[in-house]
C-alpha cells in the first residue's frame, strides 16, 4: 500500500512538472517618449525628433533634466540651433511639423551620421 501511495504521487509530480504553467504578465510602461523617426538627405542619413515634454518621467528624468539645464544655456542652444539651420532637410523637416528652429534645444550626432533632434 505505501509503494502505491509514493508511485501515485511520484507520477502526480512529474506530470505536473512536464505539464508547466505559462504564466503573462502585464506591464504599465512608464516610458512614453515621443520621437518621431524621420529620414534627411539621402538614404543613409537619418535623424529623430524627440520633444522634451515627452522625457518627464522616471526612465528619462536624467536626459529630462540635462535639457533642462541647456535651455538655461543660450549659447548652448544657439550652438544646437545653428548646427540644424546648416542642414536644410531637417529645417523642412521641421517646418513641416510646426517647429520653429528656436525650438532646437539640442542636437546630438551618432557614429553612423545619424541625429537626434530635441524640441521643445
Amino acid at each position: 500500500m505505501n509503494s502505491a501511495i509514493k508511485l501515485a504521487l511520484a507520477a502526480a509530480m512529474s506530470v505536473t512538472a512536464l505539464s508547466g504553467v505559462a504564466v503573462a504578465q502585464t506591464t504599465n510602461s512608464t516610458n512614453t517618449t515621443t520621437s518621431t523617426p524621420l529620414r534627411g538627405g539621402d538614404a543613409t542619413e537619418g535623424f529623430t525628433i524627440i520633444y522634451f515634454d515627452s522625457l518627464d518621467n522616471d526612465t528619462n528624468r536624467e536626459q529630462h533634466t540635462r535639457l533642462e539645464q541647456m535651455m538655461a544655456d543660450d549659447a548652448a542652444m544657439a550652438e544646437a540651433q545653428a548646427k540644424i539651420a546648416a542642414d536644410p532637410a531637417i529645417v523642412a523637416e521641421l517646418q513641416e511639423r510646426s517647429i520653429e528652429l528656436q525650438n532646437v534645444i539640442d542636437v546630438q550626432t551618432a557614429a553612423d551620421g545619424s541625429m537626434v533632434v530635441y524640441v521643445r
